[in-house]
C-alpha cells in the first residue's frame, strides 16, 4: 500500500472518480477499525474486510488514522460501557459460550475497553455512513471546484514529479 498513491486515489474519488458509498462505506469502516483497540481478533477482521470489501481505502486509512487517537479517548467510557455489558446477569451464559470456543477468545471480548470500543464502531457505523455519504455530496457540490482552484493544488499537479507519478499510477 502506497500512501501517496492511496492520498492521490482519495483526492480523485472525492472530485467526482469515485462512487460516494464506497467513499462512505471506507470512512465508516476505518472509523470502527481505528476505535477498536489493536492486538485482537476484532482490529484484524476489521482490517481484512478492508480489503475485501468494495471501499475507498485512502477513506478507510484516513479515517483510521482520525479515529485511533479518538478510540484512546473513548477509553474510560468504552470501560464502563464494556464493564456493565460484561457484568450483566442476563448475558453471562452468552460470555461464558463465547469464552468456550476455540477462536473467540482471541477477539478479547472480555476486555472492557475492547468489549466497549466495538460497540460504540457498532453504534457509530450507520449513523457514520450516511453522515460521509452527505458531507461526499456536499463536498462535490460546494468545495471540489474550489479546491481544484487553489494555487497549492495546481502547483503540486504542475510539479514534475506529481506528473510522473500521476502516470505511473494510472
Amino acid at each position: 500500500m502506497n500512501p501517496l498513491r492511496l492520498a492521490k486515489d482519495l483526492f480523485a474519488a472525492l472530485h467526482g472518480g469515485a462512487d460516494p458509498r464506497h467513499l462512505a462505506a471506507g470512512f465508516a469502516l476505518g472509523a470502527m477499525l481505528g476505535l477498536v483497540p489493536k492486538g485482537n481478533l476484532f482490529a484484524l477482521v476489521f482490517f481484512l474486510l478492508f480489503f475485501a470489501l468494495r471501499l475507498n481505502k485512502g477513506m478507510a486509512l484516513m479515517s483510521a488514522a482520525i479515529f485511533t487517537p479518538l478510540g484512546w479517548g473513548f477509553d474510560a467510557p468504552a470501560h464502563r460501557v464494556g464493564m456493565s455489558l460484561l457484568k450483566a446477569p442476563a448475558l453471562n451464559g452468552l460470555w461464558t459460550a463465547l469464552y468456550d470456543m476455540p477462536v473467540v477468545p482471541l477477539t478479547r471480548f472480555n476486555n472492557t475497553v475492547v468489549l466497549g470500543n466495538l460497540v460504540f464502531g457498532l453504534v457509530l457505523f450507520i449513523p457514520l455512513y450516511f453522515a460521509s455519504l452527505r458531507f461526499v455530496a456536499w463536498y462535490a457540490a460546494n468545495l471540489a471546484e474550489k479546491v481544484e482552484r487553489l494555487k497549492l493544488v495546481q502547483a503540486l499537479k504542475g510539479m514534475r514529479w506529481y506528473q510522473m507519478y500521476a502516470e505511473w499510477t494510472r
